[in-house]
């Protein structure tokens, strides 16, 4: 099996992880990497990256951590090898520009950046019927919430919704992304989809140059 990726709540005090790493050695599990994806008030949400030995399966760590004291084990898969993060974001740039008539292509792009199950580039007048989208127009940063069918286009009625705005002077178009993980997007992942969307904006003013869709 290759690596396990992994997202926990934990209480947020001091030795919480600390006690789940000691449970995950006893299996002999390593902790390859460890990332703080939300604090909310007395709890935290880590993603762990877990090597594992030979004839431990996903379900034994999943029942370590809670022996640990996880409060819950959202998610829990094998993990695909990932390449440069600068380099998939090119890759992904150039197969939403390369497709121009290919539609689902930029939604395709924006789940894999946030790692999201879905996503869309929504035109500006369209996007400001929804509160969120409007948040994040004004500010000029991403905001996000809780899924709902009032607070996207996209097809969540649960987990988290995020929509972030490009950092042109006139944008066209917003993007929004959803997860039906109940973890919020990051500062991370929303700095990465800002990147992005500002990438196509840009793009997008070229004369000649429609909207990406």
């Amino acid at each position: 099996m290759g690596p396990l990726r992994v997202r926990v709540e934990l209480v947020d005090r001091p030795g919480a992880l600390a006690r789940v790493a000691a449970v995950l050695a006893g299996l002999e599990v390593d902790v390859a990497s460890v990332d703080v994806l939300e604090v909310d008030g007395s709890t935290v949400v880590d993603e762990l990256l877990l090597r594992l030995p030979p004839g431990v399966e996903a379900g034994q760590v999943e029942d370590a951590l809670r022996l640990g004291g996880a409060l819950q084990v959202l998610s829990s898969k094998v993990d695909r090898p990932r390449g440069d993060a600068t380099v998939t974001a090119l890759e992904l740039i150039g197969s939403v520009i390369g497709a121009p008539r290919d539609a689902d292509a930029p939604g395709r792009a924006l789940a894999r950046l946030a790692y999201a199950d879905s996503g869309m580039l929504v035109d500006v007048g369209e996007a400001a019927r929804f509160p969120l989208a409007r948040r994040s127009l004004e500010g000029g940063v991403p905001a996000a919430g809780r899924a709902g069918p009032d607070e996207s286009p996209l097809a969540a009625v649960s987990g988290w919704v995020m929509w972030v705005t490009p950092a042109v002077s006139r944008p066209q178009q917003l993007a929004v992304v959803a997860r039906r993980l109940d973890v919020r997007f990051s500062a991370t992942e929303a700095a990465r989809l800002r990147a992005f969307v500002t990438v196509l904006g840009v793009l997008s003013t070229v004369p000649g140059e429609a909207p990406l869709r």
